[in-house]
């Protein structure tokens, strides 16, 4: 059997989550993924995370990353208002992408990526990594298998104190608590339900004094009475789990955007001691 060759990364952003990504790619197989460059608008900085990593290439700017031969996949990791133009890069010069969420800053953006990897015949991606936990696998299985019957609802809360980070909080950067942690509940109602919304009803929302949503409450219509309801918000850490109703039961996911340990199936539509609690681990063992 022939084996399959080298994946050669490239890496867009010297910072905090590329270098997660880097250690968690350190994990897998070492034959089949590796870092061959790294860029950074900081020059210095794309040379010190180089040398932390040892990625034997480094560049100042994302221009000559861009121009590699050697590299297959590009990792983006830059802040939020850059991803557009560091991933229509990449894509312009025939570069398979991996973009950290959100993909764009708007719908419009988001379109034109994914119509120029096709023109281009090449791989795009947003890093939704939610999608991949165990948790999601046997979350898929649960509903699939119909175990809790139709779904009508999906409950999230999903919070962190975070309102004080720039990330969050500054329009300049992109700052934005539903694109920084409310894509996760957003998501899950797209995963459970398999389509898209047919309406969209904010019912609250709280801004900072650049008028930045710091907190957002909002339900999302799928019709036929199926619905999901989301508190997101950067003022307190909530329990950020998530209740999936069906009509003979409900699951309880115990962290909607971090690696759950474990499922929570109830059906309460049996009798209070004969009730179904099935403790079903991230690894599908019940």
């Amino acid at each position: 059997m022939q084996s399959q060759a080298n994946l050669n990364w490239g890496i867009a952003a010297a910072g905090r989550i590329t270098q997660d990504f880097v250690t968690a790619l350190g994990t897998v197989e070492k034959s089949r993924h590796v870092v061959v460059a790294v860029a950074d608008v900081d020059g210095q900085r794309a040379q010190q995370f180089a040398q932390r990593n040892q990625i034997p290439r480094h560049y100042d700017g994302f221009d000559a990353l861009a121009l590699d031969r050697e590299v297959d996949v590009v990792y983006v990791g830059t802040l939020n208002p850059f991803h557009y133009a560091v991933v229509h890069l990449m894509l312009a010069r025939g570069k398979n992408v991996l973009c950290e969420t959100p993909m764009s800053l708007s719908v419009e953006q988001a379109k034109e990526l994914y119509t120029l990897a096709e023109q281009r015949g090449v791989f795009l991606m947003e890093g939704m990594w939610s999608r991949f936990f165990p948790s999601y696998d046997r979350l898929r299985e649960l509903l699939n298998n119909d175990v809790i019957g139709e779904v009508t609802q999906v409950k999230v809360q999903h919070g962190f104190r975070l309102a004080h980070m720039e990330r969050v909080c500054n329009r300049s950067l992109g700052g934005s608590i539903l694109m920084d942690i409310g894509i996760y509940a957003l998501q899950l109602g797209q995963f459970v339900f398999g389509v898209s919304p047919v309406k969209i009803l904010p019912s609250g929302t709280q801004l900072n004094k650049e008028r930045v949503d710091v907190q957002i409450e909002f339900m999302l219509d799928y019709g036929d009475g199926r619905r999901l309801v989301a508190l997101v918000t950067g003022l307190e850490n909530l329990e950020n789990d998530a209740v999936i109703t069906g009509t003979k039961g409900e699951i309880k996911l115990y962290c909607v955007s971090l690696p759950a340990v474990q499922l929570l199936v109830l059906h309460p539509a049996e009798p209070l001691e004969c009730s179904s609690r099935i403790l079903a681990s991230a690894t599908g063992q019940v």
